[in-house]
Parts: structure tokens; sequence; C-alpha cells
């Protein structure tokens, strides 16, 4: 019965897993002869036991499972394995693998769905365990995750040291596209205490560098108890729910090189013609190792791993030859022999100076033959200088300088014979107690520095003071350059080799500046006495500047560009501050060392705010969803534009797209340092503009097939550091996109990924080596400052203005050129977690910090977490989570956009405030902190008030608590007696009684009070900007503005219909009013035109039926009018908005000088 029922098993294995076909059947023995094996588990006995195993081979779970009965085909017709629901099969690790270096192999069958789609019947699969590799010692461990979630395998990187989050993890990912349902595939990794990589059926997806905090477990020696290996093992919220089979895992010692994965895949498929094993490997890379860089070579790097044996004693000898020509378009560029003697080598081509696909051919003899290909792009736009000149932007135009007095907006600094400011001033009064100084101990005591003001270099945009500075022990030379927002880059050289104890930079502030400090994260709950180590991994929870400031009196920031020439142990601070007396430093030496003859450093200050505030500030209207007149993000996911990030304007669909947006309203989206696979420059590029160990993400891209249609796109991001070409290319692009016909519907530039990342690309200089012989590794604060304030630069010249988004890492040295900032992200997970979290988690204080423009010095636009945490925070019933973000965001003065958060509270916040001018550079904050002319009763409701133009008064009244609370207001001091007001959140007059009134304000939430009430009512529209208009994909009507073509004055609203749309505009409403609306109409010849009215409702649904006037009318200009009395029963009860639709049949029509009232 047995041998029966294995029989109907093993015939019955074809029928649902393709196991055969492409793959040889390697004989077990075989699979395990490699020298660098250290563990393998084939299944080829069918039982889960490892086959060979340096370590223990026998599993920990699973030891007795036998799988004869399973009836699992492998990639090679053997033994595979399939989990059983509740099944982890572990192994111990110790012995069998290394957490510092080593290669994987295994193959992966999806069963029953096909892992080169995103979703299975319509749903994401979630994440699906593969292996998993857990290495502990004591209270420390690293870890490596194979995965896969949608069509994407992932393999990361974890340890156990600080810092924690977004971007202190390693991760590499390969798309699985093309892989079919029961197909089997080879997933290969291999990891270093550098670097990951993986590979899908033998060739490279990615490969990324590890972070910083990698190097704090180099010593890490993992004990056998807690070690684990896991295959199909669960983690995450895997649960086996989606068959997976699993062969032939094999681990090896080393990290094997691409072209080792490459060759071993190919020995195993049946077809060896289409094998081709390689004896070595080429591999092309575009050369760029700065902006000013000749760009005329190319790099052949090659890889000599696999070598015959013969060939790989010539390499070891020095004298393995290698004849090459490099070739385009069948021209010959360049050609002769190498020799090598090293494993890895690289060889530079000269002579690529121009566009086109180059062709490498290069051969051993007649032994091995090996070609590679590159695309050479069009690098025109290399050197273009846009956004370059030595010309200071009009806001900045305070900049002077009078002997070693340089004056800027709203400070001065004072200059004397050395080095560093002797006073600054800002909003009038000092902020120093005592100056920045550099204090150096030599084995005689504090140094005493005697300096000699030399030269002045005088630019447009900066000022270089020069001069020299004399001490017993050593001479100094100094160049300090401050620019026109402020910063000051102070550079220094220590000459006749001293030997120092100590060198260190002190300076002491004002106390009544010291409010804050900002790391950037803003520093709470603990204190007055901060101390933190050098940032050596970077991040934003790191200490990457100091930088003390107050809410109305500015402040002083400290950076650096790195830490070379620096002398400290990694473990101990080399940062203090103390909060109560103002006082830092910054120790670049801690212990005795004799300094190498000219050691060079370099410091960065700065005074904030750096910048006048941008015009608008306060209702903005980010991302309003009822209106198409106000700001929003564009060309995400590269809509518009020739790819992702690239801010090129695609030849047609940046004109489809933009055609019928308002004017100076498109926030144009893109990355400040970052591509895509997809673009060809960076792929050029990619090796020398590479950021090791930065972010990479999967971004999507409607690639345009015409005629509004469109195919969706998957690709990596690709890391590019700023020290490159990548500025020119960026402000090339934005050029283009200003000056395109089009252009004049951008308002905005937006940069994400805009921190101040650290690099250690040695191709590009970012890690060199300093006087001691250290690796030293690049914060991005100068190149990427150098690409932000090009680009305000060039936008201010054009009337356009820059949006920064760095998570909470907002740096004044970089981020104060721009005119806004983005934050607030960063609060998804904890909105998961409470969704009240804006009020109840969240402090005052970092409101009045990180959020608050008066103490960045730019403009903040607040972005909204909430819809990332759960897309049911939009739906009505979730709308109260909004209104406790905007409890604090008003009481507090912040601009919100609309972006993740409900649509319908914001709007009707915004339709208030705009009403009454909050808007309006003339309005005054009176913040509820500081302001005493409006009392509460009740200390719980919060009372911030706006003074608006015309006399208006708007009073915030907020609630964090979670109980609902009941005040009496006092407003006798501004407004005294009796008088009528309105609360325009929910809509009830209030009656304000010899200058108090009652009210109630929910738990975490707010009310809006204003006096003298207005209304929202008349509206009148010239209709001299282009409304908002929808059509159906396949309708080829155009909405545009005419300014030929007007009723009373140019300007009118046109229409060349052809298949239907319509022109439209929200305007808020009252249940129970009556709305009139007129627009006069004409036409290119006789014709319908229409009118209408729809309802929507807080849920941004439509009410019915829709209100519609019509009439037939001719080539003069004719009145159309619609009357509506929105009804207060029924779902139109409801009604928030009407939506207006002016539309007409086919062919010309033009609208002009709308108006609407409430009767």
């Amino acid at each position: 019965m047995l041998r029966k029922r294995l029989l109907v098993a093993l015939l019955g294995v074809p029928t649902w897993l393709n196991a055969a076909g492409a793959y040889r059947e390697v004989p077990t023995a075989d699979k395990l002869n490699d020298g660098d094996l250290t563990f393998a588990v084939t299944f080829d006995t069918r039982g889960v036991n490892a086959d060979f195993a340096k370590g223990d081979p026998i599993s920990t779970t699973m030891k007795d499972v036998a799988l004869g009965l399973r009836g699992c085909v492998g990639f090679d017709s053997q033994q595979g394995f399939k989990p059983e629901p509740g099944e982890d099969l572990k192994f111990g690790a110790l012995g069998n693998a290394s957490p510092h270096e080593g290669s994987m192999t295994m193959w992966v069958n999806g069963l029953g769905y096909t892992p080169g789609d995103e979703m299975t019947d319509g749903r994401k699969r979630g994440n699906v365990a593969l292996l998993y590799m857990l290495f502990k010692d004591d209270s420390r461990h690293i870890e490596y995750r194979l995965y896969e979630y949608g069509d994407t395998v992932y393999f990361d990187w974890r340890s156990s040291e600080p810092p924690h989050g977004w971007g202190k993890y390693g991760r590499v990912q390969v798309s699985r596209k093309g892989i079919k349902k029961n197909q089997w595939h080879q997933i290969a990794a291999t990891w270093t205490d550098r670097k990951l990589a993986i590979y899908l059926n033998g060739e490279l997806g990615r490969e990324a560098m590890l972070p910083a905090k990698a190097d704090k477990t180099r010593d890490l020696a993992p004990r056998a108890q807690g070690s684990v290996i896991g295959l199909k093992s669960r983690f995450y919220e895997d649960k086996h729910a989606w068959d997976v089979a699993v062969d032939d895992l094999r681990i090896f010692s080393r990290a094997l090189s691409p072209l080792a994965i490459r060759n071993q895949y190919a020995r195993l498929l049946l077809d060896q013609d289409s094998a081709a094993v390689q004896a070595y490997d080429v591999k092309l890379n575009g050369v760029n190792t700065g902006p000013a860089d000749r760009l005329d070579r190319l790099e052949a790097e090659l890889d000599f791993s696999a070598l015959p044996q013969a060939d790989s004693a010539l390499l070891s000898q020095g004298q393995l030859t290698m004849d090459y020509c490099l070739t385009r378009e069948g021209a010959t560029i360049a050609g002769g022999q190498w020799t090598f003697s090293h494993e890895t080598e690289c060889r530079i081509i000269k002579g690529v100076a121009q566009p086109g696909t180059y062709h490498l051919e290069t051969s051993l003899g007649e032994r091995a033959k090996v070609s590679a290909s590159i695309v050479r792009p069009d690098l025109s736009f290399s050197g273009n200088g846009i956004g370059a000149e030595d010309v200071v932007p009009d806001i900045w135009q305070d900049f002077a300088v009078n002997e070693r007095a340089v004056t800027l907006w709203n400070r001065v600094y004072q200059f004397g014979e050395g080095p560093l400011p002797t006073a600054v001033r800002a909003y009038g009064q000092s902020l120093l107690e005592r100056p920045p100084q550099l204090i150096v101990e030599t084995s005689r005591g504090t140094a005493d520095i005697s300096y000699q003001a030399g030269a002045t270099q005088r630019r447009n945009c900066a000022v270089t003071f020069t001069g020299t500075g004399k001490a017993a022990d050593f001479t100094l030379d100094y160049a300090t350059t401050v620019a026109f927002d402020g910063m000051i880059t102070f550079d220094f050289t220590v000459m006749g080799s001293p030997e120092i104890r100590s060198m260190k930079l002190e300076w002491q502030l004002k106390r009544d500046i010291c409010q804050y400090l900002m790391t950037p994260l803003f520093q709470e709950g603990r204190g007055p006495e901060f101390t933190f180590q050098y940032p050596a991994g970077g991040g934003r929870l790191n200490a990457t500047q100091l930088w003390l400031v107050s809410e109305e009196k500015g402040g002083f920031a400290y950076a650096m560009p790195h830490d070379a020439n620096w002398v400290y142990d990694p473990k101990k601070p080399v940062f203090s501050v103390n909060k109560a007396t103002g006082q830092c430093s910054v120790t670049m030496i801690t212990s005795a060392v004799k300094l190498p003859e000219s050691t060079p450093y370099q410091a960065f200050f700065i005074t904030t705010p750096t910048r006048p505030l941008p015009a608008r500030n306060r209702v903005i209207r980010f991302a309003d969803s009822s209106r198409s007149d106000t700001p929003r993000m564009g060309m995400t996911g590269g809509g518009g534009l020739t790819g992702v990030f690239t801010f090129e304007p695609h030849g047609t669909d940046f004109a489809y797209r933009m055609k019928t947006r308002v004017p100076n309203t498109v926030s144009a989206y893109g990355a400040a340092n970052s591509l895509t696979e997809a673009s060809d420059i960076a792929m050029y590029f990619r090796k020398y503009w590479d950021i090791p160990g930065g972010s990479i993400y999967k971004m999507s891209y409607q690639k345009p097939l015409g005629d509004g249609k469109y195919e969706k796109e998957y690709h990596l991001t690709v890391p590019a550091c700023n020290t490159c070409l990548i500025n020119d290319y960026y402000m090339h692009n934005i050029k283009q996109l200003l000056d395109h016909p089009y252009g004049d519907r951008v308002w905005q530039i937006y940069y994400d990924l805009c921190g101040n990342s650290l690099c250690g690309n040695d191709s590009h200089g970012c890690a060199f080596k300093d006087k001691f012989g250290r690796t030293i590794k690049t914060f991005a604060l100068l190149s990427k400052r150098k690409l932000v304030e090009r680009t305000v630069r060039f936008c201010h010249s054009h009337n356009r203005t820059v949006m920064l988004h760095a998570q909470r890492s907002y740096a004044p040295f970089l981020h104060g050129l721009a005119d806004y900032f983005y934050p607030g992200e960063q609060h998804n997970t904890l909105l998961k977690r409470n969704p009240f979290g804006y009020t109840d988690e969240l402090s005052d204080a970092l409101y009045r910090s990180e959020y608050n423009r008066d103490v960045l010095g730019t403009g903040v636009i607040f972005l909204p977490a909430l819809g990332q945490a759960s897309s049911d925070n939009f739906k009505p019933a979730a709308f109260p989570y909004t209104e406790a973000m905007l409890a604090m965001l008003l009481s507090h003065d912040v601009e919100t956009c609309q972006s993740y958060a409900a649509g319908a509270p914001i709007q009707k916040v915004w339709d208030a405030l705009e009403k009454y001018g909050v808007q309006s550079p003339e309005t005054r904050a009176h913040l509820y902190h500081t302001q005493q002319e409006i009392t509460s009763s009740l200390p719980d409701v919060r009372v911030t008030w706006y003074e608006c133009p015309g006399n208006q008064r708007v009073l915030i009244l907020a609630n964090k608590d979670i109980r609902p609370r009941s005040a009496t207001i006092d407003v006798g001091k501004i407004a005294s007696g009796d008088f009528p007001a309105r609360e325009e959140y929910v809509g009830d007059d209030i009656n304000v009684v010899a200058g108090k009134f009652d009210i109630r304000v929910p738990s975490r939430s707010f009310r809006i009070v204003a006096f003298p009430p207005k209304g929202f009512y008349p509206v009148e529209d010239g209709m001299d900007t282009v409304w908002g208009s929808w059509k159906r994909p396949e309708c080829k009507s155009d909405f545009v503005c005419d300014q030929q073509v007007g009723r009373s004055s140019p300007g009118s609203l046109k229409v060349q219909a052809q298949g239907g749309g319509c022109f439209l505009k929200s305007f808020p409403v009252q249940p129970g009013r009556t709305y009139r609306a007129t627009v006069y109409a004409k036409r290119d010849v006789g014709g319908l035109v229409k009118i209408a009215f729809q309802g929507k409702n807080d849920a941004n649904k439509f009410l019915v039926p829709p209100q519609t006037a019509s009439a037939e009318v001719g080539t003069q200009w004719q009145e159309l009018a619609l009357r509506f009395t929105v009804p207060n029963t029924g779902p139109w009860a409801k009604c928030r908005l009407l939506l207006v639709t002016l539309s007409g049949a086919e062919g010309a029509m033009w609208f002009d000088d709308f108006a609407m009232v409430e009767e």
C-alpha cells in the first residue's frame, strides 16, 4: 500500500510543479565539492538535514521529517521542499555561515501564484519569508532576511547597534518580472562587512553599501545559542499562506564575485550553448570624478576571479596580457594590450567624446574572449552654470562688506584680525556672550595665537578674509568665507608639525537665544547639558550640527563637512552644549598627537534666520482637492517628464498634462540626489555617482503611449552624489521645464531626499585619506547646498519658489536657502498606533521648534501622515483625527497641506481663514503662549488669534485634552461691548456681550470664532485665470484661458469641445440657503451651452440630481443663470460644496464674468 501511495504521489508531481526541462540534474556529491562551501541542504536524500555542514548539519526543528511522500520535485528533477503549515526549518548557524562575509544560492518556486506579478487575484500577498540568518553574541546581533514582497525579492541586513530606523539597515532587491507560476528560479546573495548584493538567475540585481554603523559589529563573534539559519522559517507576518517550494540552499565562506555567481548558474543550464561560462568579466563605467571633470573617459572594470588555472598562474605572476579594442559605430576609438596582476583591476580608456554605443572587445589570445557595451548619453548639459552666476538673489540684496564688517539680511558680522567673528548682531542685538574661538592645547598649555589679517577677496556673492596665526609651537593660515546668506566657512591649515594635546572650537551664546537645541532633531526631555559623539553614520538621529535657536531672537549654528584630521575616540563625545549657559564646544583633537605638516581643517557657522520669509505663508491651500487654482504636487511618478526625478519635460506628455493646469500651481516633484535605472545618464555614471549605503526606492513611472494612455513601469532608484554632474543635469532640465510653453504652470521646484547625507565613494572624492591615513567620508552639506543655491537663484529670477523635504533633518546651512520646508511625514508609525497622536503624544515644543517658520527661517508647509498610517483616516468617521491635527497646527500658526489627511475639515478651515484675509502679509499672529490680549477661563482652551486687514479678528480656540471643555472667552481688550461674531467651523452665530462669550470646544479639537462676521459671497470672477477641467480619457476637448477674448476685458475661458468635458470650480455652501450663479457665454457658431450645480458632501461624494441651466447662444455674449436652494433634508443636508460646471455642445465656446451670490 505504501509503494502504491508513493507511486501515485510521484506520478502526480508534473501536474502541479514544473520542475524539469531547463536545468540539468547534478549528482549530490558534485554540489558539495566547492572549497568555499560551509553549508548545503539539497533535499536530494528526501530528508531535511544538511548534506554538508562545517557546523551542525542536523535541523534543530525538523530533524526526523521525511519528504518522500510530499511529492515536491526540485529544480533539477530531484527532491525539493515545501513546508507544511506550522513548519519552520531551522539549523544552528555557528560554523555554517559567517555574519561578516559569505554568499548563498537557493532555488525558489511560487506555487499557485505568479512571482512576477505584484498581486494575485487583485490582492497583495504581503511578505513571504525565504531565508533568515541570525548571529547573536549576548545582547548584540546581526541578522539577514531574504523575503519577497510583490514582484520583488529583498535581502536585508540589520544589527542591534543603534541608531535604528529608516536608512539604518542594509537592503538590496531584485525584480522578478517575467517569472511565471510554477517556474524555478535561483536567488543568490552575497554579503561583507561593507556591502550586499542580490542576483536573479545569475544576473546581478542590485549592490548596496551597508550603513556606517556596520563598523560597530565587525568584532561580533556569534555564539551557538540563538544563532540560527531558517529556511522557509516564518518572519514578519508570513504564515505560509502562499505555497512556496525551495531547493538546494548552499552557503559559502566568501562573497562570490558577479562572474562566479553567473558561471555557477550557467553551468546548471541544460542548454550549454547558451550557458556562456566566462573565464573573466568586463564591465564598462562612465567616469566622472567631480563637476569640472573631463567626460571623454571610460573605465573598464575587470574581474578575473574565475580564470582557468593556467591563466590564474599568469595573473599571480603579473604576466596576464589582454588585447582590447574599443569601437563606436564600427570606428576604432582605442586599442592595444593590457597586463594584469590582480584579481580585480580597472583600466581607463580615453577618447569617448561623442554620444553613442561603445563596444569593447577583449581577449586572452585565443583562449577566451569577452565583450561589453555601454551607451554614452549626450553630456552637453555639463558645465552649464545655470543658477551658478555670481549674482546675489534679490531677497539677500542687503549683503555688503565694509572692511571687516559684513552686513547681511537682518544680521551683521564683525571680524577682527582673526578668522572668526568677534561680534554677531541679529534683530538689532548681540547673539554672542563669547565669540567663537580656536583653542589649542600643547605641552606649554593653552596656545597664545596672535592673528594678522591678510588680503580680502571680494565677489558679488561672498567675501573671503585671509590671514595668519602665530603661536609658540606652530603657525596657521586661514581663509574665512562669508556667503550672501551668512554662512561662514572657516578653513585653516596648521603648520610646523606641532604636538597638540587638544584642539577645539568654543563659543557662548546669550541665554535668551538658547530656547531650543536642534542637532538637527529638537532635543527635548533632557539637559541642560548635552554631549554627542561624532556622527560616523550620518543621519538625522545623530548630531550633524549644533544649533541653539529662539522663536523671536534668532540663533547660531555649527556644522562640519567631515572629520578629516580629527583625533578622537569614536565612542566618546566630541560635541558639548549647555543650554543653561549657552556654552558650546567642538573638540577635534582629544588626545596628544603630532600633526603632520600642513594639516587642514574646516568648520561652518551661520546665524539664523538666514532670509526673509516668503510672501505666502498662510492659507496656501497646498494639495486642496476642492480647488484647481491652488498649488499641488505634480510630476510625481515622472508624470509629464522623461522619467522619475529628471525634471526634463517629455516631448508630448508634458504639454498634454499641463495644458489644462492653472498657471503657478504645480510643484514639480524631483529628488535632490537620485535618478532611476531607466535613466541612461544614471546607468552610465552609476559607479562614479553612487552614494554607498544610500537609500533605494522602487518608483513607478507612467510611460506615455500617446493620446492620454500610459503604461506603468517600475524602476529602482540610483543614488547620485551632488559632488558630481547631477547638479548640472538637474539645472539644465529645470531650465527646459520653465522655458517650456506650458512652463508657466510651474509654481515651485521641489526636492525630495534633500537631507545632509553622508557619502563614502572614493571614485569621486567623497571618501579620501586624511593626513593620518584614515578613510574619511564627506557630508553632502556643501555639494547639496550648491544645488539648492543654484535652484533658488534661478527660480527666484523666474518668480518661482523652491521647497525641500528632508524629514526632520533641517539644516539652516542648506535648507535655509529655500522658500519652504516640508516636514511631518515621519509621524505615520505613531499614527498607526494612536491616530490622536498629534494631540496626545507630540509635545508643544516640537510644534514651536521643528514646525515653526520663525525658528527655521523658511516657510513651513506641514505634511500630514494620517493617510499614510491608514487610508480609513480619509473617511468622515475619522475626521476627528484630522481635527486633532488641525487643533495643534492652528494654535501654533503652522500651515498644513491636505495630502494624507481628510480633505473636508482642512478645506473648511481654509475657507474660513481665507474669507477673513488671514493669508494677507499684513496679518499679525498672536500665539497662545505669548499673547495676553484675549483670555480664556480655562487654560485647556488655548487662544491664538489673528489681526487681519480691515479690522477683522479671527480666534483659534484649541483644546488638546481628551475631554471637551467649556470656557468663557474675554476679548474686551481688543473689542469691548456687545456685537455679533461667527463660529466658522461648525457655522454657529455667537453673541458677544460686554466683550465676552461662552463656547464649548470638543476634545482634541478646535473652534474658529471671527468678528465682525463676514460672508463668503458675493463671488465675482473675471475668468482671466483658467478653472479646473474634467474630461474622459478618450475625449479630445481642450480647456484654456483665452487672453485675447473677453466680454468686459481680455481674458475668458475657452472650450474647444470634442467629445465632452467641462470646466469646474467648487464653492462652499450651507444647506437651506439659496444660491444664484450667472455667467456670460458665446460660441464660434450658434449652439448649446450649459451651467450646472453638482453637490458634494464631506466624504467628497456627489449628490444627485445635479441642477442645470442651458441655452442656445450665438456669436455674441449672452447671460446664463442658475438658481438653486440647497435642501436641508435628506442626503443634501450634508452638502458642503457646490461644484459649478460649464460646458456645451461640440465646437468652440467662451465663458466670462462669472458671479455667484447667496440670497
